[in-house]
C-alpha cells in the first residue's frame, strides 16, 4: 500500500515537472520570431502580427494571449538588440534589409511593397526618389540640415540655398500642403512619386512613403560606419589646405582603399567633411 502510493506520489511529481518545463519554455520563442520576420523582409511586424502568422492567438485565453504576446514582445526586443531587426516605427519592427559591410552603409526600402514606414538615427543620411538623389547632413552648430540633390535627368548635382530645420517636410511631385507640414516640389522626367514625408529630428529620422508604386531607398550609415567616415573625413581634413577640392577628396578616398584596403563611399566621404566643416565653422 506504502509502495503503491509512493508510485502515485512519483508520477505525479513527474507530471508536474513536465508541466513545469512546459511553462518555462513558453509559446513563443525567439527562433519562431526570427524565422518569421525572415519570411518577408519588406514587411514591419509587430508583437500581435507575429502570434497571427504562428497561429497563437488566444482571444478566448486572454492569460495565455497575453503571455504570448509578452514572450514575442521580449524576442523581438532581443532580435533589436542583437542588429538583426530594426524599430522602424514604435513597437513596429523590420529586419534590416541589406548592411554593405566594407562601406558600412546601411540600405532600406519602404513603399512600393510591404511597409511604407521607416525610423533609424543618423546625421549623414540619402534618399532616392526615382533616380534623384537627396543627401543629408546634420550642422549641429545652427541645428539644421544641409542637403544636396544629384539630379540626373538634368545631368546637374545642387544644394539647397537654404538649410532645413526640423520638422514635417513633404516631398514629391505633388506633395499635399498640410499645416506644420512643408512642402518641397520635385520635377524630374522619371519622377514616380506623389509624396513623400520626412520628419527631421536631432535623435532620428522618420521617413513615410505615400502613393508610389516604385517606394523609397533610404540610406544610411551604420553606427562603426557613421565614426569611420568622421575619423577619415579628419584625417583628410588635417592633409589639406584646400578641403573643398573634389579631385583632392577622390584621391584620398582612393587612397584609403589602394594604400589601407578601406572602402568608403564618396558620397558619403563628402558628406562627412561637410559635417566636419560645418561644425568647426566659426
Amino acid at each position: 500500500m506504502s509502495s503503491t502510493s509512493e508510485d502515485q506520489k512519483t508520477v505525479q511529481e513527474s507530471s508536474q515537472a513536465d508541466v513545469s518545463q512546459v511553462i518555462v519554455k513558453g509559446l513563443v520563442s525567439k527562433g519562431q520570431v526570427s524565422r518569421t520576420v525572415f519570411q518577408d523582409t519588406h514587411r514591419g511586424y509587430t508583437a500581435e502580427s507575429i502570434l497571427r502568422v504562428l497561429k497563437l492567438l488566444s482571444p478566448k485565453d486572454l492569460e495565455k494571449q497575453a503571455r504570448a504576446l509578452g514572450e514575442a514582445s521580449t524576442a523581438l526586443s532581443t532580435l533589436k538588440s542583437e542588429g538583426v531587426i530594426r524599430e522602424i516605427a514604435p513597437n513596429l519592427f523590420k529586419v534590416r534589409l541589406y548592411v554593405d559591410e566594407d562601406k558600412r552603409i546601411e540600405h532600406a526600402y519602404i513603399g512600393g511593397m510591404g511597409n511604407t514606414l521607416y525610423r533609424f538615427d543618423g546625421l549623414i543620411f540619402r534618399f532616392n526618389i526615382g533616380v534623384i538623389s537627396v543627401l543629408f547632413v546634420r550642422n549641429e552648430k545652427d541645428k539644421n540640415w544641409r542637403v544636396s540633390v544629384a539630379d540626373p535627368t538634368i545631368g546637374k548635382n545642387y544644394s539647397l540655398v537654404k538649410p532645413l530645420h526640423d520638422g514635417v517636410h513633404a516631398f514629391g511631385t505633388a506633395p499635399e500642403k498640410v499645416e506644420g507640414k512643408i512642402a518641397w516640389v520635385i520635377d524630374g522626367k522619371y519622377i514616380a512619386k506623389s509624396q513623400m514625408t520626412l520628419t527631421l529630428t536631432a535623435d532620428h529620422i522618420e521617413v513615410e512613403d505615400h502613393r508610389s508604386p516604385r517606394g523609397t531607398r533610404i540610406d544610411h550609415l551604420t553606427d562603426e560606419g557613421h565614426a569611420a567616415y568622421l575619423e577619415v573625413a579628419d584625417a583628410f581634413l588635417k592633409s589639406t589646405d584646400a578641403p573643398k577640392d573634389s579631385i583632392k577628396r577622390g584621391r584620398f578616398v582612393l587612397e584609403q582603399l589602394l594604400n589601407h584596403h578601406k572602402d568608403f563611399e564618396l558620397s558619403f566621404f563628402n558628406a562627412a567633411v561637410s559635417f566636419l566643416l560645418l561644425k568647426e565653422a566659426k
